[in-house]
Order: C-alpha cells, then structure tokens, then sequence
C-alpha cells in the first residue's frame, strides 16, 4: 500500500502526519492513572493519616462572638448641646474603623485584664498535647505577689490521692516579675527545683513563691499539671491580637466583637468582661461631662451669690437709711430695661471670653475638656461645640495611637491631619462667633448707653437706689440662671444611660483552627495532585516509545503491524525453542499480517531495520524467518548487517563465507547459502566484516544475489543495519517488498524515531509496517494477553 506524499517535516522533527501527543486526551490520562495506581495507593493514605495526626495532637483555636449595639443617634446628655460622648456619638468614632481601633486599643484590654484572674494558666499535662483548665484545675495557686515570680516557665504539679503535692521546675533563663508594683525586677539565672509540699504549704523559691490550695469543687484531682505566670502587659498584648471588631454590614451599628483562643470558657469569661468595660466606659465618660459641668455651674454660683449678698446688703441699707421705699412707675420701667441689657452684654462677655481663652488653647494646642463650657451654650453656638467634642475625640484618640503604636504609624499620621482640618475649622467658626458677640455687644452698649442718658434725668435719690437696685436684679438673674442649668445638668446627669448596648452575650461560635474539613480537603487534593504531578513530570522527561499509542502517535499513517511480547526464554529463537508461547503466537499475528500486506507476491522479500542498535531487529528477522519456515514457506534469512553481524554470532558463522564475499567478488552464491537446524529455513551470513559495506551493497551483485533468492526461495527475510545510524538499509529498501521498522518498548528515543519516521515519509517510502517489541504482557496499555488460553497442541497450526 501506498503512502501519500507528504510535505516537510516541522520545527520538531515530526511531519505532517504527527498526531497530537494525546498527553491532554483523556483515555490516556486514565491509563496513567490507572498504570500508577500505586502512587496514588501510597499517597492518599499517607496525606489522610498525616492531617489526623495533625488533628488528633494538635489544640483547637475556638472563637467567640459578642453582638453589640453602637447606637448612632445617642440621646443626648444635655438638651440642645453636642458634649463629647464616648464610643460610638460622633461621626469618627461611629466609623467601624475608629470603632476597632479604640475597642482593641490597650487602655480598654488593661482594664479588662485587670478584672480577671488570668495571671496563672493551669494546664494539664498531656503525652502529646496539653490542655488548658480554666476554673477546672482540681487546685488553685494563690501568688505571693510581693515575691518575684519567673513568667511563662511552666513549673509541673503531681497530684497524688494521699494529698502530697510534688512541685518541680527547672528553666535557663526567664523574667521575672512583681505583681504588687506591676514590673520586671530582672532575668532568672538557670536553676532546678523539686519539692513535696502539703496543701496550703508555700512553695518559695528565689525565682517564684505561691501556696497550692485544693480547689474543693473536684473530687478528683490526681494527675500531672503544670502552671505559667503572666504579666498583665503580656496578656494586654496577647489579647490585643486576638480581638476582632466587624459590622454587621457597611453603614450599619451593629459590631461583632470576636475573640480567638484554646478555652472556650476563657474566650467567653473575656468577652463578658470586655462588653461590660465598653459600656461602662460609655456611661463613665458621659457622666464625667456632667460632672465637669455641674463642678463649673456650682463655682460660678458660689461667686454670683457672694456678689448677690452684698448688693441684697447695700440696697436694704440704703432703704433703712433714706427711708426710701418704691421709685416710680416710670424710673421701676427704665431700670427693668436695664438690668435686662445689662444682663445680656454681662453673658456676651462670659461667652466672648470662654471664645477667645478656646481659640488660644486650639492656637497653643493645650486643649482640655473643661473648655467645653456648656452651661452657656446655646443654639448659636452649638457648631463650636459640636467642633470641640470632635476635637476632644480625635485628640483622645490621636494619644491612645501614640501611646500603643507610636507617632510613625500610619494611622497616626492620619490622625494627626485630622486633628489639623478641626482645629483651623474651629477657628473659623470661633472667629464668626466672635464676631457676631461684638456686634452684638456694641449694640447692646449704644442702648445701655441711651437708658443711662434718660436715667441720668431722674432724682438723686430716685437714681442711687435705681443702681443698687440694678446691680441686685443683675446679680439675681444671673443666680437663677445658674440655678436651672444646675437643675438640668442634674437632672441630665441621673437620666443617663449608656449608648451601647449588649445584644447577644458572648457564646462560641466555632473552630477556628484546625479546620477539619477544609485541611482532609486539602490534603487529599495533595495526594492527587502529587502524585499527578510526578506523573506529569515524567511524561515530560519521558525520551522513549514505551508503547504502541506513543508509536502509533509519532509515526502518523505508518500501520502498525503488530506487537512483539518480551522474550522471557534463553535461547534467541524463541519460537523453535517454545511454539506456544505468547511470544510464539505474535509472530505468528506478524506472519498473518505480512500475508496480506504481500498478497499478490509470490516471492516476498521482507527486510527488517530499527532506529538504533539493541532494538530487536535481528531478533525479529529470525523469529519471523521461523514462523514462515514452519507454515511451510522455504525462507532465507540474509544478514546484510554486515557491521555487527548478530546472526552470524546466534548461528555460530563468524568464520564462514557470507554476503560480504559474495558481493566483493571472492565467492558464489551457491556458496554462502546454508541450511539451519530450522526445517525449510536456510541461513545467508554476513561474511567477513568489510572495510565498505555501503559501497559493497550499492554494486550490482546485491541486485543479482536477490534475483536469485527470489527464483529459489518463497520468503527473504533480510536483517539490516539500523536506518536511523547508517545507510545500508536505504540501499536495500528497492529490493524489498514489504519493510518493516521495529521499534522497542521503553528504549527507542521519541526524537530520533521521529526524525527517521519523518525522513521515509519524505522520500515516499511505502509498504512501511511498524513492530513494536519487548512489550510486557501484563501490562494493559499493550493490549490483552492471556497466558492461560494457549495449551501446547499436538502441532503447529499453520
């Protein structure tokens, strides 16, 4: 059969009709899969196993929730004014960001620490894992806190039933720490330390000093534990990490506030605490505004009611001593009006001066919340004050960064430019405020100015008593004023109540870590992909055809005429020496397919080549010779590889006249021709291993060696050299009918058998037949074999 003209080879080597490499194609996908079960065998049982090691020794990290309400519009402290309010009243702090910040910031978890007992971490002593008691240790250590005690080396406590407690503890190197002043005192030097003590006994050492008291709620307490001392600035800091503060949604006031840890009733006992502390830092701070108001309203009346005695004073003399009793209708009207200008201009003078003394704290930077002076404010100056508890917040806040994180903090940073857009917007305000004072002053004067000019018309008496009387009602007024707000403040002050608010108290929520069904997950993802890799990257470093798909691949249209099995017998003639093995019956499948390559010849010439030496070409030749010389046919078997003559070494004929001979002239044909131990099957050896053997070949005695053999022999089998190395095979290939390229599993390199693949398909070489040798039976990407359908028959089936 024909083989089309194809075009030039590509960039690769391979021509036109190379297929794709099928790696992506899926059924041989499954086969390497299934061909390397094995990994996959090892692999999956292996990941698994590690995760529940990991699993089964490692301490779970929980996480607890408390759901809070920061509301955002806060009932204020004083009707009509913007005080400074705490968490969660002005825009900053209701930001979710601001909010995390001042509910993780350190001041807020000190306080937190401060009311729990964390400072002693009871843990029992595990093989492999320990395991944190928290209110459950069948003991409790009280710490003698004026003592230095050593932090976070364990000390290990022996429980034993008759009531003795064994102590031990040894370290190189560690803190140490007074309680009572809450600071280090120095670094432990390394020491070792064991003692039986009774409960109650105290336990002293240099570096530690505590009592064991038996905590009466268990009964059972026999065991191996161990103990850890904690700063409260090492807890402050470990629990600063472990909160987190999320919204509900964007916008909304709803906070969850999380923590993370290896106790659930320790996460839960914390956030209980820390929800308490935000709230009461709520109410805290807005009572502490009312207070700082009443301390102030309650100065200026203790001033305003000493002044109010005397004039009270003056104006009762001045009536005993002049007997005066009630001015007119008229002067009583004109000094009514007054008092009230006076009163006004007196309060613009109070507020003008709380502006100017506000605008030089804000210009110095020396703020402080007593400037917030809210008994005199009103609606007009509500914006001020709304600015300076904006201030006063960011200012808090800007301290608090400082304090934690320090000034190069990028927070801090921004903080800081903030703190700088409200004070210059204050100042502007507080500018037109003034401002507005001084008209208003001025205009208060001019009609102050006009009352004194009608006043001055009255009697001398009529007008002194007017004065004194003027300066009672001033002062009087301005002592009632002060009275309500007094009254309102307080009132304010009791009605209270924190913006916060618990919503659901704390609970746990889940395991954090490790997280069981994601790492089984993972893990058997990597006990897929790995070994998928290793396959993969063998493919990749893969330079042999290992079977007959890859063959089938690179050779394009070539046909493949069938597969050789490994020969698993000594001798090199398998078939004479086995017939019914499978080896056997795949060449006698080569045979059948040759026969109908070759149907309309009758005197076939079959020659044999390979990529390169050691593929089984000459094995092939004589096995194949073999099956046509027991189906009757009468075979020669050339051995035209007259550089490595294999033949002449199976059939012991390294010494005989061969083809070499023959074809330099020094002998006849009927001279190199012998009979094998083969029936029907003659051997032609290669001769004396010439100097030439391409030029021998390419003479015109191969032409008649062939004509002969062809009029006296029904089949030539003709061993060549390899192809793919020299060309004696080409010379050859005009004098053959059908020409078969054997290819050997897992040892003929990919681009070499490509190239020459590539090269017979340029020079339109047909009847072409592919042989794919030493393939291994019990492997199924070579197809099916069963060893235990051939039985030994009573002779060949030809």
């Amino acid at each position: 059969m024909a083989i089309p003209p194809k075009g030039p080879a590509n960039a690769a080597g391979h021509g036109p009709g190379f297929k794709n490499d099928g790696f992506s194609d899926v059924k041989k996908i499954v086969r390497l899969v299934l061909h390397h079960w094995f990994l996959f065998a090892i692999s999956i049982p292996l990941f698994l196993g590690g995760v529940y090691i990991y699993h089964r020794y490692t301490l779970p990290v929980y996480k607890g929730t408390v759901t809070m309400l920061f509301k955002s519009e806060s009932e204020r402290m004083m009707r009509d004014i913007n005080l400074m309010e705490g968490f969660g009243l002005s825009a900053e702090v209701r930001n979710i960001e601001n909010q995390s910040f001042i509910i993780r910031s350190q001041k807020t978890i000190r306080e937190v620490i401060d009311r729990l007992d964390f400072r002693v971490s009871y843990f029992a002593d595990g093989r492999f894992k320990d395991t944190e008691l928290y209110q459950s240790a069948p003991f409790v250590i009280e710490l003698e806190e004026s003592h230095p005690q050593i932090l976070g080396s364990p000390i290990y406590i022996s429980m034993s039933r008759g009531g003795l407690i064994n102590v031990s503890a040894s370290s190189e190197s560690g803190i140490l720490h007074r309680f009572d002043e809450d600071r280090t005192v120095g670094r432990a030097v390394p020491f070792e330390f064991e003692k039986t003590v009774k409960p109650g006994d105290l336990v002293e050492h240099e570096n530690f000093a505590f009592r064991i008291h038996r905590n009466d709620g268990l009964t059972s307490g026999a065991g191996e534990y161990f103990v850890q001392f904690h700063s409260h600035n090492q807890l402050t800091s470990r629990y600063r990490s472990r909160v987190s503060v999320s919204n509900y949604r964007e916008g909304s006031s709803i906070v969850f506030i999380g923590s993370t840890g290896n106790n659930p009733r320790k996460i839960v006992a914390f956030l209980d605490v820390l929800s308490d502390v935000i709230v009461e830092n709520n109410l805290k701070r807005k009572n502490d505004m009312a207070s700082r108001s009443l301390d102030f309203i309650q100065n200026q009346l203790k001033n305003v009611a000493d002044t109010l005695n005397q004039t009270q004073q003056q104006l009762m003399a001045f009536r005993q001593e002049n007997r005066f009793m009630v001015p007119s209708e008229f002067a009583s009207d004109l000094a009514g009006q007054f008092i009230e200008k006076e009163k006004e201009l007196r309060l613009l003078e109070i507020k003008y001066d709380y502006f100017q003394q506000l605008k030089e704290r804000l210009k110095s930077g020396d703020m402080k919340e007593e400037y917030l002076l809210t008994a005199f404010a009103n609606d007009d100056a509500g914006v001020v004050n709304q600015l300076v508890g904006k201030y006063m917040d960011v200012l808090s806040e800007l301290k608090s960064v400082e304090l934690t994180a320090g000034s190069s903090n990028p927070y801090y940073r921004q903080l800081e430019q903030e703190l700088k857009i409200v004070s210059e917007t204050m100042i502007q305000a507080i500018d037109k405020r003034m401002e507005s004072i001084l008209v208003r002053q001025g205009e208060m004067k001019r009609q102050i100015a006009a009352l004194s000019g009608r006043m001055n018309n009255l009697p001398e008496l009529e007008k002194e008593y007017l004065e004194l009387e003027r300066a009672f009602k001033l002062n009087d007024a301005i002592y009632t004023f002060l009275l309500q707000k007094n009254s309102e403040t307080q009132i304010a002050k009791a009605s209270n109540i924190p913006d916060n608010e618990v919503l659901d108290q704390a609970t746990i929520s889940g395991v954090v870590s490790p997280d069981k069904k994601g790492n089984y997950g993972k893990a058997f993802l990597l006990s897929l992909i790995l070994p998928a890799a290793i396959i993969g990257l063998r493919e990749m470093l893969n330079t042999r055809v290992r079977d007959r798909q890859e063959m089938e691949t690179i050779a394009g249209d070539f046909p493949n005429m069938g597969s050789i099995v490994r020969n698993r017998v000594v001798s090199e003639n398998a078939i004479n020496q086995s017939p019914h093995s499978l080896l056997a019956e795949s060449f006698r499948s080569l045979r059948t397919k040759i026969r109908f390559m070759l149907a309309e010849d009758t005197h076939q010439v079959i020659l044999l080549t390979s990529t390169n030496t050691g593929e089984g070409k000459t094995f092939c030749a004589l096995n194949l010779a073999t099956v046509f010389a027991i189906s009757g046919k009468k075979v020669a078997l050339l051995g035209f590889d007259m550089r490595k003559p294999r033949l002449s070494e199976i059939f012991d004929k390294n010494q005989n006249i061969g083809i070499s001979n023959y074809l330099s002239g020094m002998n006849e044909i009927e001279e190199i021709i012998y009979p094998s131990e083969v029936d029907n099957m003659w051997l032609v050896p290669s001769g004396v291993t010439p100097p030439n053997p391409s030029e021998l070949i390419a003479g015109e005695r191969t032409s008649v060696l062939f004509d002969y053999l062809r009029s006296n022999f029904d089949v030539i089998i003709v061993d060549t050299p390899p192809i793919g190395l020299v060309a004696d095979a080409r010379i050859l290939i005009q004098y053959s009918d059908c020409r078969l390229f054997v290819v050997r599993a897992g040892m003929t390199n990919r681009d070499h058998f490509a190239a020459t693949v590539n090269e017979l398909r340029n020079e339109k070489i047909d009847r072409v037949g592919l042989v794919l040798n030493d393939i291994n039976p019990g492997d199924k990407r070579y197809g099916y074999y069963n060893t235990g359908y051939y039985g030994p028959p009573a002779e060949d089936s030809r």
